[in-house]
């Protein structure tokens, strides 16, 4: 599957948005990075360190809880984004957002965003937060899309998830929680979008 930014724009004008925020949960952001690597378009992970006092050892998104200096969520995910593995605004063209998601645990709310990186990424990781990035195809995630899901499942909600096996490492990346559930609200777009198409 080879996908371009304005693609993955029109798949966002696809996807329902909520906008207003959660009371009494701690506003945060991510930021879904998506290019074009081998004639297959991926999206960007990262598995988070073990020493991590919230989410440890998890597959994520780049991004974390906003600070009161940043002006914006988008802001916010693209400086944890460059704190963690080190790709600044100026590598992204930004594609929109897609609206708030809640951890269904933790009491985080967090705003997604969507960029496309103009080349491969070139990561530079922050060990002390990132153990890899973990860079995994559209495709191989559509395979596992659920267009089935039932969103008033708490319990269906709660074991989503999705599997990939890198070729460069021994470690499985199982997307489960916040993650494996903003990952399928995109791919519930991309289904639309080559419905629409076909």
């Amino acid at each position: 599957m080879l996908l371009q930014p304005e693609d993955i724009i029109a798949i966002l004008d696809l996807v329902p948005k909520r906008q207003q925020t959660l009371d009494g949960y701690v506003p945060a952001a991510i930021l879904m990075i998506f290019f074009n690597k081998l004639n297959r378009t991926h999206l960007a992970y990262i598995r988070r360190t073990r020493n991590m006092s919230l989410h440890s050892g998890q597959m994520a998104f780049p991004g974390g809880k906003i600070d009161p200096h940043d002006p914006s969520s988008r802001a916010t995910a693209l400086r944890e984004t460059h704190e963690e593995i080190g790709l600044n605004g100026e590598d992204f063209r930004y594609l929109g957002e897609m609206g708030l998601f809640e951890t269904l645990t933790s009491r985080y709310d967090a705003a997604a965003h969507l960029v496309w990186s103009l080349m491969p990424p070139q990561y530079v990781i922050n060990p002390a937060e990132v153990a890899e990035v973990v860079e995994i195809p559209l495709a191989h995630l559509l395979r596992q899309f659920r267009p089935d899901l039932d969103f008033n499942d708490h319990h269906e909600l709660m074991y989503l998830n999705f599997n990939y096996q890198p070729a460069d490492s021994s470690n499985v990346a199982n997307l489960w929680g916040l993650t494996a559930r903003i990952t399928h609200h995109f791919l519930q777009g991309l289904y639309e979008y080559q419905r629409r198409r076909t």
